[in-house]
C-alpha cells in the first residue's frame, strides 16, 4: 500500500515551551555551578527570568509546522532497505526490531525565527543564546505532538510506534538527511531545504525516523 507524504500544522499559541528544557539547553540543570550553592542557585533563577522574558517573542514569530509518509522497510542482512536506500546502522536496526514499516517526517517552526535570531545576534549575543534554546524547545514540541498524532493513527490499527530516531544520533549518519529530504521533498510541503554541508534551513528543523511495530 502506498501512502501520500502529509502535511501537520500546529497553531503557535498551542506550542508548550518546557522552560526547563531551555534552561537544559543553556546549560543549567538547577545544580551547583562551582562558585557556591547561593550564587549557583542565583544565577538558575535569573536565567529562567530571562527565558520567560523571552518567550513571548518566540511564540510571536513561530511558524510550526511538519511533514511526514509512511513507508514499507526490509531487512537485508546487516542493513535496512529504506525508500531512499539501503541504511547500515546497528543503533537504528535494532530500534526497527520487528518493524515493517516506518514513518519519516520532517519538523519545523520556521524562517521567521532564524530572522529573529539574526537580528538579536547584532546587538545582544546573550538574548540570541536563550532564543536558540527557547526555539529548540519549541521544534521538540512540534515533533512530540506530531509524535502523539502518529501514536493514535497506529493505535487505531493495533499497533504501537517506537521511539523516534533521528540522522547523527549513534551510529545513523547525518547523510541520511540526503535520503530523508529525497523521499518527503520537505522544502516542497513545508520550506525545509538542505545545505552541502547537510545542515537545515530554517536552522530550528528536524528529521526523524519512527519504527511501526
Amino acid at each position: 500500500m502506498e501512502y501520500p507524504i502529509k502535511k501537520f500544522a500546529v497553531d503557535a499559541k498551542e506550542i508548550i515551551l518546557n522552560r526547563r528544557e531551555s534552561l537544559r539547553y543553556l546549560g543549567y540543570f538547577g545544580n551547583n555551578t562551582g562558585d557556591g550553592e547561593a550564587a549557583g542557585e542565583s544565577r538558575g533563577f535569573e536565567a529562567e527570568a530571562m527565558v520567560a522574558a523571552c518567550e513571548p517573542e518566540v511564540l510571536e514569530v513561530i511558524r510550526p509546522v511538519a511533514c511526514y509518509g509512511r513507508f514499507a522497510i526490509e531487512r537485508k542482512g546487516d542493513a535496512l532497505l529504506f525508500p531512499y536506500g539501503e541504511v547500515r546502522s546497528g543503533d537504528l536496526s535494532k530500534n526497527l526490531e520487528g518493524c515493517k514499516e516506518i514513518y519519516l517526517f520532517a519538523a519545523t517552526i520556521g524562517t521567521e525565527f532564524d530572522r529573529l535570531i539574526k537580528r538579536r545576534s547584532i546587538t545582544d549575543l546573550a538574548g540570541a543564546a536563550i532564543l536558540q534554546a527557547i526555539g529548540a524547545t519549541a521544534v521538540e514540541n512540534v515533533c512530540d505532538r506530531l509524535n502523539g498524532y502518529l501514536e493514535a493513527e497506529a493505535k487505531a490499527e493495533g499497533r504501537k510506534l517506537r521511539p523516534r530516531y533521528s540522522p547523527g544520533y549513534g551510529d545513523y549518519g547525518l547523510e541520511n538527511q540526503k535520503g530523508i529530504f529525497q523521499v518527503l521533498e520537505p522544502y516542497r510541503y513545508i520550506g525545509i531545504s538542505l545545505t552541502e554541508s547537510l545542515l537545515m534551513l530554517p536552522e530550528k528543523s528536524v528529521t526523524a525516523v519512527i519504527g511501526i511495530e
